[in-house]
């Protein structure tokens, strides 16, 4: 069984990275005097089985890893083609408290860009707990609790794979191979920061020991990580937004009555004070940058122990063991949280400043206000619809979160061979992530803060009577009841004015700490056995057969204060709570044959068998043909089928708090719907405070893939590999927003239509949405104020594109190069929600370059090594359609205008000694010509950061020492 040809396994998929640059490793001549043990690669369950130009597949070594100069496995994904564009992966750039946003301190792997709940990561072969936060309701492995120090490769097969692994293959698989063959003790010290001023330093000091006896083999790896806040005002492309909010610290005012635009007024009206104002739909407005607050990527400090254990029972039976133990710790900052709230007619503010109370008599005058005897801010409020003058701003701090994160996975299992050539292994494992997110700063108790604005909140923390509330309703009215004064007490004023800088309390009175709790559990039993079932003239008919029964769930629970209830449906303004809990189990059966079916050409048929105890069975098989007319020449296709379950955060979907704007601009069926324009004749709602609540009635999402290619072998030095892929995702578990309120006023969706302006008619929880009547009822007119939404089983996703890999290898006189090439082409990306949505397609659009491709020349020669790598990224459009219309006029832009985003081209470079114990010394460069990531209308950081990355040129140096 173990021929020379079975030898090349680890090597015959390592084609498609341009990262490969040997480090400390054995001659060639070393390797083939030791025995090979028969490994299960990723791509069949048949042991030992050389699948070499059977499959696409990519592996990426030790050595890979070493040259690349990352820090993390999210960095080494940065240069990988196959991982780029789309929203799937991410990293911890861009990560913020809200539950839409990577959650802080995560990052996790898409392929194909159909997000990291369709792409399954394991470890050594099996699976690992998601994270115990999703990203929004998508769940992922968080692969920063793995240390990149234990990683002895990566295995990506980018295809399809239900019927070898299971549930979430849709795009295909990426396998983690832990180091378990290290005889001795290794430290490694690596220690980076950018070139900016800035201090974005990073320190990885790794500690690995090994020992192996005749009969047991031990290998523990200690890693620390530690890592600097990087801030978006640091960065030229950042620093300034080209999208800044509208909602200043420096609020805007108004009455929503006689100060509508609609009747002829000048709108909303702020402060002199002001430095940055501007003009918008709804008048005046102090401009904020938000990217003055915002990590790019936040603190991060993190310490992981990854040991393992075998050891030989018998002569044929190994007992074996994996522990993972990961402490991560970071911290992220957002924007500070914009508010819409009331104030009172008779805050002492306005006295306070009779500049701003005349702009509000003027723009009132504008709007039809009739001149009163006092002509005071409380005559024009009073007179108007409501008791009360509303705020449109942001509160004066940033948002800041910390999650700890505590992650632990343990594998032991006894595996072995039995006559003929068979071999077998059961094994348990149990895995689970504990998260706690601690709100630090910048988030206010909506009700304090109301009661504070309206002069009901007393100084002892009583209530006086000034208002009535009702914050479900967004009701206040003035009846002049009891206030503070007559309860013995003193009003305890919030003030909006003068940015909000001088208070009569610390502004700590009316934030919370309040936390989110997070955990995610998956425990397994699984057994298989494979070996050879007969011989058929051409060779042996390989098989493999298994069975797996699985336990998973997840709890993601806010701190009861944040919880939304009928009442109050936000009470902490900007905490975005998030609400999981769901359970399940599954029994899987799968089993695989691999057939030469003549000398040339071999068929691999597979199926797999699922069970869930919530979602029902499926059966997925695979079909794969190797033909070889020429030994330089290998031809290949590959079907299969695949799905996906909803994610335990889209099963168990609570409520999560979220926020919405309906652009009735961009959808012009939302000003003719049945019940009148809702948006009122404005181009878009106001900022609407929504939920996103359980869907019982979601459905598995079901795909076919098919891959075609060749690998051809002009000459021993040089290897090309061509690939064709497609893939037919439908039934996505998708939100999309605009969709869900057009499918609902159809009467398609589980949600109800409410016509009553009432949000208690709305309660928490139920699906739909709520309009208020506008004007004289026989118009019937209603404009949307709440929404409600569902996760849905909605339409499809189609997508193909090409696969190219060079690799060629050069002996020169005392030395050696490899060139390596990559790329990966999308050419569509087709999505269509719903039958009424249309299709879009992606390709070429914000988010989906065209072309990803890698290009590294490495070199070697006595103990020196260098690499130079060129990471190239196409234009494509960026995304005007949220842009404002004030801002697209100062940039000469309309909506539909097309803007390219330029191709960008990065290099980077390392260069090292290996000296003759085996330790190393290299000097890593990224982004080497410290090039700047191109400016973009399509994210309000100015930055796309599923494609490019602000951190400039970066420098590591790192020395490994061998005992």
């Amino acid at each position: 069984m173990n021929t020379p040809q079975k030898r090349r396994l680890s090597t015959a998929i390592q084609l498609a990275l341009g990262l490969t640059c040997a480090m400390p490793a054995l001659a060639q001549d070393q390797l083939l005097e030791k025995p090979v043990e028969e490994v299960l690669v990723t791509g069949t369950n048949i042991k030992g089985l050389d699948l070499e130009g059977a499959v696409q597949a990519v592996q990426i070594n030790r050595d890979d890893i070493v040259a690349s100069g990352a820090n993390t496995l999210s960095e080494l994904f940065e240069e990988v083609s196959l991982t780029g564009g789309g929203t799937g992966t991410f990293t911890t750039e861009g990560a913020g408290p809200l539950s839409s946003q990577t959650p802080v301190g995560s990052a996790g792997i898409s392929l194909r860009g159909l997000g990291t709940s369709s792409t399954l990561t394991l470890i050594n072969g099996r699976r690992v707990s998601v994270s115990s936060f999703a990203k929004g309701s998508e769940s992922f492995v968080d692969v920063n609790s793995i240390p990149m120090a234990a990683v002895e490769r990566i295995e990506i097969l980018p295809s399809g794979s239900s019927a070898l692994y299971g549930a979430d293959a849709v795009a295909g698989v990426v396998n983690f191979i832990l180091r378990d063959d290290f005889d001795g003790f290794e430290l490694d010290l690596n220690y980076g920061d950018s070139w900016a001023d800035t201090d974005d330093a990073r320190l990885n000091m790794n500690a690995v020991f090994g020992h192996t006896t005749d009969d047991t083999n031990t290998l523990v790896v200690v890693d620390y990580f530690k890592r600097n806040a990087t801030f978006e005002r640091d960065r030229e492309e950042t620093a300034v937004s080209k999208r800044p909010s509208i909602d200043g610290i420096f609020p805007s005012f108004n009455d929503l009555y006689w100060m509508d635009t609609n009747y002829g007024s000048t709108g909303d009206v702020i402060e002199s004070g002001c430095a940055t104002p501007g003009v918008g739909d709804y008048g005046q407005y102090c401009a904020l940058n938000a990217n003055d607050y915002y990590s790019a990527e936040g603190e991060m400090e993190a310490l992981g122990v990854t040991a393992q254990f075998s050891m030989d029972v018998s002569d044929s039976v190994e007992w074996f063991n994996e522990l993972m133990l990961q402490d991560n710790h970071s911290r992220g900052v957002s924007s500070p949280k914009s508010f819409n709230l009331p104030v009172s007619a008779f805050h002492p503010g306005w006295d306070q400043n009779p500049e701003l109370a005349a702009d509000i008599l003027a723009s009132a005058d504008a709007g039809g206000f009739g001149s009163f005897p006092t002509d005071t801010v409380a005559d024009v409020i009073l007179s108007a619809g409501d008791d009360f003058m509303t705020v449109f701003g942001s509160f004066p701090d940033p948002r800041s979160v910390e999650v700890d994160t505590q992650s632990a996975r343990f594998v032991t299992g006894l595996r072995g061979d039995l006559a003929n050539d068979w071999s077998w292994e059961v094994a348990a494992s149990h895995g689970r992530s504990e998260s706690e997110q601690n709100a630090t700063d910048g988030y206010y108790v909506r009700e304090l803060v109301t009661h504070a604005l309206l002069g009901n909140l007393c100084a002892d923390g009583s209530l006086a009577d000034q208002y009535s509330v009702d914050i479900a309703n967004r009701d206040y009215r003035y009846n002049g009841n009891s206030s503070c004064e007559d309860l013995g007490s003193s009003t305890l004023w919030y003030n909006p004015f003068g940015g909000q800088v001088d208070q009569a309390v610390d502004a700590g009175f009316f934030r919370t700490q309040a936390t989110r709790q997070g955990k995610s559990e998956l425990t397994t039993l699984d057994a298989k056995m494979s070996g050879e079932l007969f011989s058929l003239p051409a060779g042996s008919v390989g098989a493999a057969f298994g069975v797996e029964y699985r336990e998973e769930s997840a709890t993601d629970t806010p701190s009861p204060i944040a919880l939304a209830t009928n009442e109050n449906d936000e009470p902490v303004l900007g905490f975005s709570a998030t609400d999981v809990s769901y359970s399940r189990e599954l029994f899987a059966a799968y089993g695989e044959v691999y057939v030469p079916v003549l000398d040339n050409m071999e068929i691999q048929l597979a199926a797999r068998y699922d069970d869930y105890s919530d979602f029902g069975s499926s059966v997925n098989p695979k079909v794969g043909l190797r033909y070889q007319p020429l030994d330089e020449l290998i031809l290949r296709a590959n079907w299969s089928t695949s799905f996906r379950a909803p994610s335990l955060a889209q099963a168990g979907q609570g409520t999560t708090l979220n926020i919405y704007t309906a652009y009735c601009d961009e959808n012009i069926d939302f000003v003719s719907t049945e019940y009148g324009d809702l948006c009122q004749g404005e181009s878009k709602t106001p900022t609407l405070f929504t939920e996103v609540v359980a869907n019982p009635m979601l459905e598995p999402e079901t795909a076919e893939t098919w891959s075609a290619g060749v690998l051809l072998r002009p000459t021993d030095n040089i290897e090309i590999n061509l690939d064709y892929w497609a893939i037919d995702y439908e039934d996505l578990v998708k939100l999309d927003q605009d969709d869900y309120v057009r499918q609902t006023l159809a009467g398609n969706t589980e949600g109800v239509v409410v016509t009553t302006g009432n949000y208690a008619d709305l309660p928490t929880g139920t699906p739909g949405l709520l309009l208020a009547p506008v004007g004289d009822p026989a118009d019937n007119q209603f404009e949307l104020i709440d929404a409600h939404f569902q996760l849905l089983n909605a339409g499809f996703q189609k997508t193909d594109g090409v696969d190219l890999a060079y690799t060629q290898y050069i002996d020169l006189d005392g030395s050696s190069l490899k060139l390596t090439a990559d790329a990966s082409y999308l050419a569509n990306f087709e999505e269509q929600l719903s039958p009424s949505s249309g299709t879009e397609q992606w390709a070429g659009e914000f988010r989906y370059p065209r072309l990803r491709a890698n290009v590294a020349l490495s070199w070697q020669a006595d103990g020196w090594r260098a690499r130079i790598a060129a990471n190239y990224t196409h234009s494509y459009n960026d995304d005007l359609r949220n842009v404002r219309a004030e801002i697209l006029d100062a940039y000469g832009l309309n909506k539909d205008d097309t803007v390219e985003i330029p191709a960008v081209t990065l290099l980077n470079a390392s260069l090292g000694y290996v000296f003759d114990d085996d330790s190393f010394l290299q000097l890593s460069v990224r982004n080497l010509l410290d090039k700047n990531a191109p400016d973009v209308f399509g994210s309000a950081s100015n930055v796309d950061y599923s494609n490019h990355s602000t951190m400039g040129r970066y420098m590591s140096l790192r020395y490994n020492y061998v005992f």
